[in-house]
């Protein structure tokens, strides 16, 4: 990966020598909207029980997302969900507390749409636009203009932004980005993004980070490659050998207790997600030892462990959240609370029939059916 450096001096010698300005492809507000909220994503953050939520911008369509160093924080992953709603688990690769600025990456299986950069600063008047994640609400566009720019570059602009914007773009008439959300001052138009050159701040950092990613993840990946063709003891040994060079890695540790229990080494693989959830209060591990306590019939300790699962999809909606849902209704019908069950079967079929998958929606009006006809 060249630097990022290297990428924006390419792209300011081009505008010079092109003689590009300000406005040269100036956008109106509907095109400007669907050509770069594709590019715009969501960010989640452990912040110990809870979420710290904000907003974050693909630069690379293989994956690399800008965002606020605030966002993420000292975490090494974090959540990240894309316009088509996938979900992904992001490492934070670059960081710098000086300039608020945070580079993640993520393991695409495709081309990512991706935002491009202004190199020419901005000046006091021109157009701008926010898109983001106030309060939830995704990939919201706002307007104004930028009103003043300090010495180091900080654009104080007056487009309503809040809190969840943090980390997303602010863009200029022809939908580049010029600065990345940094602070809001709700009720006033007090509003301040860093300056998107500031991003050659993290360019010295990348190489290592990117490196042990890259590293790490193959661990991973020839461990589920394994298991997907049912060789549990060497997914086994490949998860160990990875967790001995990556003591800490959250994925490591849930697959290899994915492992485990496949070989029936139970206490094993509840050790396992028991510590992926240590390292990372949001793991996907809850569901997995979820599961595996229904299967044990532990059904007061699935019940509390899918009840975290839930919390932690409840914002994100993959997969996992309907499954979970499902499966704790089953485990409130064990337990004879059929009211609770029914409410957790509804919300699996509404989630389902959200993601059209015809199959499982049908499992849970079944399951429905199947109580109230008792």
């Amino acid at each position: 990966m060249k630097p990022l450096s290297k990428f924006v001096t390419a792209l300011n010698t081009l505008t010079i020598t092109l003689g590009l300005s300000h406005s040269t492809f100036a956008l109106d507000p509907a095109t400007l909207y669907q050509r770069s909220n594709a590019a715009v994503a969501a960010i989640a953050a452990p912040d110990g029980k809870s979420f710290g939520y904000g907003s974050g911008f693909i630069t690379s369509p293989k994956g690399l997302i800008l965002t606020s160093y605030h966002v993420v924080g000292n975490n090494s992953q974090v959540w990240v969900k894309l316009a088509d709603n996938s979900v992904y688990r992001g490492v934070v690769i670059s960081r710098n507390p000086q300039s608020d600025l945070a580079l993640i990456q993520i393991q695409p299986k495709k081309q990512l749409p991706s935002l491009t950069v202004q190199t020419v600063p901005p000046r006091i008047g021109q157009k701008v636009y926010a898109i983001g994640n106030p309060k939830g609400f995704e990939r919201s566009l706002s307007d104004g203009i930028v009103s003043r720019i300090d010495q180091r570059g900080l654009i104080q602009y007056t487009a309503p932004t809040t809190s969840g914007n943090s980390g997303g773009p602010l863009l200029d008439e022809d939908g580049r980005v010029i600065g990345v959300v940094r602070s809001t001052f709700p009720g006033t138009a007090l509003n301040f993004a860093v300056p998107i050159a500031a991003m050659n701040t993290l360019s010295r950092q990348q190489g290592t980070a990117a490196q042990q990613l890259q590293q790490s993840q193959n661990y991973v990946v020839a461990g589920l490659l394994q298991m997907r063709q049912g060789n549990y003891q060497n997914a086994l040994a490949l998860f160990n050998a990875g967790i001995r060079r990556y003591p800490n890695h959250v994925i490591l540790y849930s697959n290899r207790g994915v492992a485990k229990r496949y070989l029936r080494d139970y206490q094993g693989a509840i050790a396992d997600f028991t510590r992926s959830i240590q390292l990372q209060p949001n793991s996907p591990a809850y569901f997995n030892r979820a599961s595996l306590h229904k299967a044990l019939k532990q059904p007061q300790r699935a019940l509390s462990d899918y009840t975290e699962a839930i919390r932690v999809n409840q914002n994100w909606g993959d997969r996992t959240l309907g499954d979970a849902l499902y499966n704790r209704g089953q485990v409130q019908a064990q337990l004879g609370d059929t009211k609770a069950a029914i409410s957790d079967f509804k919300q699996a079929a509404k989630f389902f029939n959200q993601i059209r998958n015809t199959e499982r929606y049908r499992d849970a009006i079944d399951q429905i059916t199947l109580i109230t006809s008792q």
